[in-house]
Order: structure tokens, then C-alpha cells, then sequence
């Protein structure tokens, strides 16, 4: 009588030499299994083919079940080609949702991220910058201390409302999010803070870049009458007049149906060039009308804990940006699974 084991051992030396001999072209690849079969009337012969999308090449594979005892699954793969385990792990892998430089996303943690962290980007910018920040911490790790997690966690909870026991167990479970994952997030968001603080200290920035202008702006329907305007105030005021616009705006508003509005505004004292107190700039295109501009007061930034965070955010911001530029992606969700590598572009 021979042994269960010998029987399974020439089973599988059989069916080995038939992988390696089959031939990816020859359409009935199935008939080569049956001298296989009729050796070995007790077992199930199940052949496998998979086609790899990318150069079309054809790999096969064998179940084999003996009833019983269960199924064995067998391979064989030429040096030239990918191994039967790894081919189609991007087709299959259904709950990804991308890969930025192999660092991967899956969907029910992209559904975490896109409600706490960087709530004013784009959608798409956001999930591949979760990826490089992903790869970023993995290369080169930040340590929390456990008493800054603590104060991060205490910080989350305060930014969105989370006073009690009661309200943050019902935001973890309107997110689907248990004790555990609820820790990661925060300390993951505690680590990007770390992270943003080491870029501003390699990449720093001038302080100079966060003043702030507040002006006063007035729209109009035409060039000519933002023209006449800028023309008055000059013969009306002095220079330094930071009430010049203002002033003449309020009367022309009154009796001019060209004006169309009147803003008090404070931008980045870069968007008007640095301009003094009291300079008119404009009149400038302004969607399908015109504006003319008048610089009320510069606003220095001052040092300080909101000063230094606004910096780590900007260095940030930059630095994503280079890394994003560099970046190879992969889309598995969506319409852009079509396009699996390239830039970043909305679906």
C-alpha cells in the first residue's frame, strides 16, 4: 500500500512538471492536466490563469484538493516574469485608495483623515499629502513624549468641541473610530506638528513674509469712471490721506450706480507690493469690473507662539509642494484609476 505522504509528494512533483512545461500561448492549457487527473483519481485539479494587464503575459496556477485533507496551491514563475502571489495585487487590492512613492492609502483611513486635518485643502492635494507626510514619518520619525500626546489630545478635544466623556465617544463613533484608532489620529496629528516645526528649522522663513496691509477697495462698472475716481482723490487729498478713498467712496456710492461696492479688507502686505500707508494703487481689473485700492495701515508681524505656528504652516506648505512635484502617484479609486501615475488632477 503506498503511503498518504508519497502520494502527495509525487502529486505535487507531477503536477510541478506540468507548470513548468505549459505553454502561455497554447489556448488549451487545460488538456495538459489530464494525464495528471488520471494518475490521481482522488484529488481535485483546478487550473488558474491570470493575464497581466501591463504586457499582456499569461501565469498559471494549480489548486489541488484532496478531499479531506484540503487544498494545496502551486505555482511556478521564470526568472523573467512576476511571481504568481504578487501579479494583479493592485487589481485586487480593493480597499486601496492610493500609493504615493509605495506608501499606501486605504479608503476607511482616508475617511479619518479628510475630517481632521488640513480642513481648507482640496480633496485629492490632501490625500497625497497625507501619503508623503505618510513616508516622511516612516523615513525619519519623530518621538512624543507622553506628555505632549496628553496636551495634544487635550488640544484636539478643546478644537472641536469635545468637553466631555460623552461628546468625544460620540464623534469617535459617528466616524466609526474605536479607543485605539482615535489615539493614532491624535498622535499622528501631534507628530505633523513636530514634523512642521523640523521643516521650518531646516527650510526657515522671513517673519517680514506674514504682514498683513489693511485696505480699503472700490469697485466700478467701467475703467473710465475708476479712472475719474482715482483722478479726484488726488486733487482732493494729500498723499498720506489714508481717509482719501474711503471718504470719496462713501459719496460716490451714494449717487453713483458704478460704483458697486465698498470692502474694508486686510490682505498680505505682499499683494500690494509692500505699499505705504496712504497709496492708491489701481484702478485694476476686478472680475467684470474694476477696483482702485487705498493702503489704510501695515500691520508688522509680531513674534510669538501664532507667529511661529503661521511659519511652520507656510514652510510646510512649501515643502509638500516640492514633494508633491516629485512624487510618482497611483490612483485605485475612481476616475482616476485610468491614469494610475502622474500629477495630481481633479477627477
Amino acid at each position: 500500500m503506498t503511503h498518504p505522504t508519497t502520494t502527495h509528494d509525487t502529486l505535487l512533483a507531477d503536477a510541478l512538471g506540468i507548470l513548468r512545461g505549459l505553454d502561455a500561448a497554447e489556448p488549451a492549457a487545460e488538456r495538459a492536466l489530464e494525464p495528471l487527473r488520471a494518475r490521481h483519481t482522488g484529488s481535485r485539479l483546478r487550473l488558474l490563469r491570470h493575464r497581466e494587464a501591463l504586457d499582456q503575459s499569461v501565469h498559471y496556477g494549480l489548486l489541488i484538493t484532496e478531499p479531506g485533507v484540503g487544498t494545496t496551491s502551486l505555482s511556478w514563475t521564470p526568472t523573467s516574469t512576476v511571481p504568481w502571489s504578487l501579479r494583479g495585487s493592485q487589481r485586487t487590492a480593493e480597499s486601496m485608495l492610493l500609493r504615493v512613492n509605495g506608501e499606501p492609502l486605504a479608503i476607511e483611513e482616508a475617511m479619518g483623515y479628510l475630517d481632521v486635518l488640513w480642513e481648507k485643502t482640496e480633496l485629492l492635494e490632501r490625500l497625497v499629502t497625507v501619503c508623503l507626510v505618510r513616508q516622511e514619518l516612516a523615513e525619519n520619525p519623530v518621538r512624543i513624549e507622553p506628555a505632549a500626546l496628553q496636551h495634544a489630545m487635550d488640544a484636539f478635544r478643546r478644537a472641536r468641541g469635545l468637553l466631555t466623556p460623552a461628546a468625544t465617544e460620540q464623534w469617535m463613533r459617528e466616524r466609526g473610530l474605536g479607543v485605539d484608532a482615535f489615539e493614532d489620529l491624535v498622535e499622528h496629528e501631534a507628530a505633523i506638528a513636530e514634523l512642521k516645526a523640523r521643516i521650518l528649522a531646516e527650510r526657515p522663513l522671513d517673519p517680514t513674509e506674514l504682514d498683513r496691509a489693511r485696505v480699503v477697495r472700490v469697485r466700478f462698472t467701467e475703467r473710465l469712471l475708476a479712472d475719474a475716481f482715482v483722478d479726484m482723490v488726488g486733487r482732493r487729498s494729500e498723499p498720506t490721506d489714508v481717509r482719501a478713498v474711503a471718504s470719496a467712496a462713501a459719496g460716490a456710492f451714494a449717487v453713483a450706480s458704478a460704483v458697486t461696492g465698498t470692502e474694508f479688507l486686510e490682505v498680505s502686505a505682499d499683494s500690494v507690493d509692500g505699499a505705504e500707508p496712504g497709496t492708491v494703487l489701481g484702478p485694476t481689473a476686478d472680475g467684470d469690473g474694476w477696483s482702485v485700492t487705498q493702503v489704510v495701515a501695515v500691520i508688522p508681524a509680531t513674534s510669538g507662539p501664532r507667529t511661529d505656528k503661521l511659519l511652520a504652516d507656510m514652510a510646510f506648505e512649501r515643502w509638500v509642494a516640492d514633494r508633491r512635484r516629485d512624487a510618482r502617484i497611483e490612483w485605485f479609486w475612481g476616475a482616476a484609476a485610468k491614469t494610475p501615475t502622474g500629477p495630481v488632477v481633479s477627477p
